[in-house]
């Protein structure tokens, strides 16, 4: 009698041990289909398709920051082609400020938001943090206060309204979260900076830095295509995210 109850309470504990296996197993599995979650495809858009502009940093002359055999101009320009395929494929329609090796100042890159009545601006950058340091990881900036241009007719002119409400903050926000998770980069938050390429944008506008060049670690993965297309994909579902918020 001792056996059988002795034997019955063994295989009540085996039960119960496979459950939290089978569990645990469960929650692994979710985490690693996290990445491979789709974008929405084209004809998520109940009317016209947004528009994004899409700002690979640097170019021509301007190099930008240089370390451990990387060009910045070059690497943004990669992630952010991969960015516009990935926009594309959700339906939103991507105007690239280059698609090449030139240089454009900053208000012409500014510029074309206003002149293509873009919802959203993205401009795609490389970090640096002197040679040797350990830095790593994104961080998404966006500009508060007023803005201080718009481009209208092709001119400058001087925003009157304030950019407050624009959504920058929260657009920041979304693709912050969203690339660190499909990284899983060190999350360095979002930050408020009046740089002149966001804060001349006439829409919601974030500059991401997408690694460190600096970084001996970080480097080595950006070298890699396939985490730089992990880099683009995670900035396209912010940029959606925020598009479907904002209706």
């Amino acid at each position: 009698m001792k056996f059988r109850r002795f034997i019955a309470l063994s295989l009540r504990t085996v039960a119960a041990f496979a459950a939290l296996g089978g569990s645990a197993f469960a929650l692994v599995w979710l985490e690693g289909q996290r990445a491979a979650v789709p974008l929405p495809r084209e004809g998520m858009w109940s009317e016209s398709a947004p528009v994004v502009v899409v700002d690979a940093g640097h170019g021509g002359h301007d190099g930008g920051a240089v370390a451990h055999g990387v060009i910045e101009k070059n690497l943004s320009l990669d992630i952010a082609e991969r960015l516009q395929r990935e926009l594309e494929a959700a339906g939103v329609r991507v105007v690239m400020t280059r698609r090449e090796d030139r240089f454009l100042t900053l208000d012409e890159r500014a510029a074309l938001a206003g002149n293509e009545g873009a919802d959203a601006f993205v401009s795609v950058h490389l970090n640096t943090d002197g040679e040797g340091s350990g830095a790593e990881g994104i961080e998404t900036y966006f500009a508060e206060g007023r803005g201080l241009f718009a481009r209208q007719a092709g001119g400058a002119v001087p925003v009157s309204a304030s950019r407050e409400g624009s959504g920058g903050a929260e657009f920041a926000g979304m693709v912050q979260r969203m690339v660190c998770g499909e990284t899983l980069a060190e999350n360095r938050g979002t930050k408020a900076r009046d740089y002149a390429v966001v804060a001349r944008a006439a829409c919601p506008a974030v500059l991401v830095e997408c690694g460190f060049i600096t970084s001996s670690r970080e480097v080595v993965r950006l070298k890699e295509a396939g985490y730089r297309d992990r880099i683009a994909g995670g900035i396209a579902r912010g940029v959606v995210l925020f598009l479907q918020t904002r209706g």
